[in-house]
């Protein structure tokens, strides 16, 4: 057995257990310290699974519930969008390309404050789209954009764009153009090469776009807390008043452990339906 391989892995490896695992570790925890009695963050020495039993009420099972429904909105918005847009770059000459990458780039280079903020103003009740709207008679009342479902939703979408184009734009270019060509040639619509060719190729970077959606919508933080509405509380949110508003910090582990498990078997389920679909495993040999 060579054994290069693993060590130069063994960097990588150890970050990966340094940050991800070890941390883990901890947060599974304090999920089980008793909450502090008036110092400190909890009480060391202590177990008690009553943080994790106050999660299964009503509340809590609605906070998991839209958690999810949250990042299912974000995946398929994601996915619908990122997927013309991929099909679009490879259309393009090279020399266009450069431009239109970059331009869809562009946005990661901000602060994330700072592309919520405008956001904020575009959209707002007395915004450019608004004042758009009302002159040219379309409504008759500003759209309510802002402080709301679709105001965490247009904020979480814009912000994971970027990755996703760049994801599918990759998988869409590794398809061979003649593939299209010849069944062009062979009289099929534009239609039926793209539902016969193209999307079935496409399918593993739709899925892998999907599941990065997922993943960032149910983790979603900033686009819920400052785009949203109080009904739009997501488990992120939760963790973040439980620990520095409320200093219950073993219920907000408590919380994050839930989060976790939520998304993994949320992964586990878009990857089964994947791999049913498709009959063989996601990311595998096409």
């Amino acid at each position: 057995m060579n054994p290069r391989p693993y060590l130069l892995a063994g960097p990588a490896a150890t970050l990966l257990i340094g940050l991800l695992v070890c941390p883990l570790l901890l947060v599974i925890r304090v999920s089980f310290y008793q909450p502090a009695n008036g110092r400190g963050f909890f009480t060391p020495g202590t177990w008690t699974l009553a943080n994790h039993s106050a999660l299964m009420d009503a509340h809590g099972l609605g906070l998991v519930g839209y958690t999810i429904a949250f990042g299912t909105m974000i995946a398929v918005v994601v996915v619908m969008v990122s997927f013309p847009l991929a099909l679009f770059l490879r259309s393009l000459h090279s020399s266009l390309l450069r431009f239109a990458i970059a331009g869809i780039t562009l946005p990661k280079f901000a602060s994330v404050l700072v592309i919520l903020f405008g956001l904020q103003q575009l959209l707002g009740d007395t915004g450019p789209v608004n004042r758009m709207l009302l002159t040219w008679g379309i409504v008759s009342d500003p759209l309510r954009m802002m402080r709301g479902l679709f105001g965490a939703l247009i904020g979480e979408v814009f912000l994971i764009l970027p990755y996703a184009v760049i994801l599918l734009f990759v998988q869409v270019l590794e398809m061979d153009p003649i593939l299209e060509s010849s069944a062009r040639g062979l009289g099929a619509s534009r239609w039926q090469v793209f539902r016969r060719i193209t999307l079935p190729l496409s399918m593993p970077g739709l899925f892998l776009a999907g599941q990065l959606g997922l993943v960032w919508g149910m983790g979603a933080f900033l686009g819920p807390l400052l785009l949203g509405s109080p009904e739009n509380t997501t488990l992120s949110v939760e963790i973040q008043r439980q620990a520095f508003e409320y200093g219950r910090w073993p219920r907000s582990a408590a919380l994050s452990v839930q989060l976790i498990l939520a998304i993994g078997i949320c992964l586990a389920a878009l990857t089964f339906l994947h791999n049913k679909v498709s009959g063989r495993p996601l990311g595998g040999d096409r």
